[in-house]
């Protein structure tokens, strides 16, 4: 069986009494119902796409553990009767064990004694298979045990207190995370303290405040590298369209200085066949002049700054970009503060 946070959790306790004849205890706040899916209980850090996959040969100690990890949600689970199942048992072994009682009461039991002294041999055997099965697990688990630290409400309200001044100093969005994840730790940890429910319900509305000025200060700014973005462009279609006009004006006085080369060229040869050396040797003068100038304009290069322009208004789009994905981020995790506790 597949469980997302997208699951409802009515539908997952009949999935589970259906499938595995057991039930599963959830703690999420004893002002919450079943109607609510598993992503408004969960720890806001964990990842919303994640998953977990339970069988019949999944154990209970296995179960428990992976909501902890994947979901950060609290659960227990319990066979039919409302009883705490063994870490050890598996969800298959309890259904098994379910149907089993129930036609062992259609058998006839003959020989009662030795069904008696069965039962006894057995029952001494599970025992101290369970007592060998418990230390070799208290060995292994001896240095990975964490250590357990009990808050009191008003140690609680005070962590909340120091993730909400940090919030309102930074307002950053790791510190809003931490927040709500605190909020939802107190709220599931002091499901009925009416103190604590009453101080969460405070700093959501002071919290609600800050995200939405929060809001609106990232949204100037958002304008403003819009603006900067936009006058980039605009300098680099400027500098372009000049570019093109230098370079069509220059364009035209090289065809115009060639003309004239090849013009007194033509007047050169036509003097040398006339014999007028004199007036030849003036016009070689004027076409070596014109011959300089053609190359001087030919070798002239412009800086290329539009290219620089072009990149840093790519740049500031970019950043942009980033900037509209992470206000969008922003303003939907906000929106839980406005949820009522």
């Amino acid at each position: 069986m597949k469980i997302t946070l997208d699951t409802k959790i009515s539908e997952l306790l009949d999935s589970f009494d259906r499938e595995f004849g057991a039930s599963l205890g959830i703690y999420k706040g004893a002002l919450k119902s079943d109607n609510i899916k598993l992503f408004e209980i969960a720890d806001p850090r964990k990842n919303p796409k994640s998953f977990i996959v339970v069988d019949k040969d999944t154990s209970v100690e296995t179960v428990e553990s992976m909501f902890k990890k994947v979901f950060g949600i609290r659960v227990q689970v319990k066979d039919r009767n409302g009883n705490t199942m063994g870490q050890e048992m598996t969800l298959g072994g309890e259904r098994i064990l379910s149907k089993e009682n129930g036609e062992e009461r259609n058998i006839k039991l003959v020989d009662l004694e030795e069904d008696i002294d069965n039962d006894k041999e057995k029952e001494i055997k599970s025992i101290k298979s369970n007592k060998e099965n418990k230390k070799i697990k208290q060995n292994k688990s001896y240095f990975l045990k964490p250590k357990i630290v009990k808050h009191s409400v008003e140690d609680k309200i005070k962590e909340i207190d120091g993730y909400y001044l940090r919030f309102q100093r930074t307002e950053r969005y790791k510190s809003m995370v931490n927040l709500l994840s605190c909020i939802e730790e107190a709220k599931l940890s002091y499901p009925e303290s009416k103190e604590i429910l009453e101080h969460i319900e405070e700093i959501k509305n002071k919290s609600v405040a800050i995200s939405h000025l929060s809001v609106k200060k990232r949204r100037f700014a958002i304008l403003i590298l819009i603006i900067i973005t936009s006058i980039l462009l605009f300098v680099s279609a400027l500098i372009c369209g000049f570019n093109l006009y230098k370079k069509f004006k220059q364009d035209k006085a090289v065809d115009t200085i060639v003309k004239e080369i090849d013009n007194l060229r033509m007047r050169k040869g036509t003097l040398i066949e006339n014999g007028n050396l004199a007036e030849a040797n003036a016009i070689d003068e004027s076409i070596n002049e014109k011959s300089e100038r053609l190359n001087i304009i030919r070798n002239t290069k412009t800086f290329p700054i539009t290219y620089y322009f072009i990149l840093a208004a790519f740049i500031m789009i970019i950043i942009v970009a980033i900037f509209i994905l992470r206000l969008n981020k922003f303003n939907i995790t906000s929106i839980r503060f406005e949820n009522k506790t």
